[in-house]
């Protein structure tokens, strides 16, 4: 007897950001909380979800050999979730970044399942609006 084992998928969260820069600083304290958030114990799921931490070269030339793919440029910050390496989301919007985090927070502290958090964040992003006066990080 063969029997056909489904394999869930894997959800990585990327987050590129400036570990040594006052600008990128507003981001650490939502990363830290989305990273403690990740390790609550979700079931299977918390089995199935990555979270990645970047802090690429302070040289522009030097980041881009080691900068994740899926974004535009090479621009600090960025936020990319993807599920099986399919990228679900991609930004480089500080602000839509600051979100994303906000909701992720609640939606892991409450135990949502890892296909409602993705869900959850493409209705955040295509909802987005971005805000006329955004903070860019000015080493990006």
């Amino acid at each position: 007897m063969h029997y056909n084992i489904i394999k869930p998928p894997e959800y990585v969260l990327t987050i590129v950001q400036h570990t040594y820069c006052s600008d990128c600083m507003w981001m650490k304290g939502k990363i830290t909380d989305v990273y403690h958030a990740s390790g609550i114990i979700r079931g299977d799921d918390s089995m199935h979800w990555r979270m990645q931490i970047l802090s690429p070269p302070w040289d522009r030339n030097e980041r881009v050999k080691e900068f994740p793919t899926g974004f535009n440029s090479v621009d600090v910050p960025a936020l990319k979730l993807e599920v099986d390496k399919r990228t679900v989301l991609a930004t480089q919007s500080p602000a839509l970044i600051n979100e994303i985090l906000l909701e992720l927070k609640w939606l892991l502290i409450n135990l949502k399942s890892n296909q409602d958090i993705c869900k959850k964040l493409e209705e955040a992003t295509r909802k987005w609006v971005e805000p006329v006066n955004q903070t860019v990080c000015p080493v990006s």
